[in-house]
């Protein structure tokens, strides 16, 4: 597990000085969120791609702007659009295989077109070999305002399209009144980046270690599903007073994966001697 934060914790300070501010406190790997058609142009992305190099920082994943649009581009009667779509998001598969993300987040659909499940994941697949087909990987997150809202429809997905995976966020799992390790189970083995965030019972996404989520418990269970991915703080801008509590909480996720992964070694030394 590689933990990490989104340049969107820090919205509307523009996304470059976001990844620099950053890599100066020295935080490991981000997800870069793309705010304007700028951000994802060669000349832009080639600049944050040599500051990673500079800074030694690993970019985890790529989120586009364009996440509002994915309902109209992708699931309505116009197919027209839908081509249109597609063009726009491979300037997206080639700004993340520049940076070196494995991961473009995808919203999806909203509840207001009325498509259905198989119509859905037909389009889904398409967008999906699309991506593969241009070295990348369009990855389903769980949104609270969107179709894919709860763990029945990831499980749908799955079955429809074995090779999706997915980027599983806390809050929005905590927002759609699921059980946050259920839903992270209806997804094992397909999750290739975590959202991720703390809760209690007033407050769905606050700083990690800030809330009474039991991390410990949540990060061994996906570690038990083989997840090997980023878990990466992303908390909108009302969920934190700042920069020093963003680093603050970074530093407590990076304890408490490090924890994990040693019980998690401990585990398999003592099943290796049982058997």
């Amino acid at each position: 597990m590689t933990p990490g934060i989104s340049t969107a914790c820090l919205y509307p300070l523009y996304t470059e000085e976001a990844f620099k501010l950053f890599a100066e406190h020295g935080v490991e790997a981000v997800e870069v969120f793309a705010n304007c058609a700028e951000e994802i142009s060669p000349a832009y992305i080639n600049n944050l791609r040599l500051a990673a190099v500079e800074y030694g920082v690993k970019i985890l994943s790529l989120h586009p702007y364009t996440c509002s649009m994915e309902p109209m581009y992708f699931f309505t009667e116009y197919r027209r659009r839908f081509f249109e779509g597609m063009e726009v998001y491979k300037r997206y598969y080639e700004a993340a295989n520049m940076l070196g993300a494995n991961a473009v987040v995808f919203h999806g659909g909203t509840f207001e077109y009325g498509i259905s499940y198989d119509e859905y994941f037909e389009r889904f697949g398409r967008l999906l070999d699309d991506s593969i087909s241009h070295g990348s990987m369009l990855c389903h997150e769980n949104v609270v305002r969107c179709k894919g809202k709860n763990s029945d429809f990831f499980r749908a997905l799955t079955k429809a399209l074995p090779k999706a995976e997915f980027i599983f966020d806390v809050k929005q799992a905590v927002r759609a009144g699921e059980d946050v390790n259920e839903f992270a189970k209806a997804m094992a083995g397909k999750i290739r980046h975590v959202h991720f965030s703390d809760h209690d019972d007033a407050h769905s996404c606050l700083a990690p270690g800030k809330g009474n989520f039991n991390i410990p418990e949540f990060l061994k269970k996906i570690g038990a599903d083989d997840f090997n991915g980023g878990v990466i703080v992303e908390l909108y801008g009302e969920n934190t007073s700042g920069i020093v509590e963003l680093l603050d909480s970074y530093k407590h996720l990076c304890t408490q994966i490090s924890t994990a992964l040693k019980s998690d070694e401990t585990n398999d030394k003592i099943r290796q001697t049982i058997g």
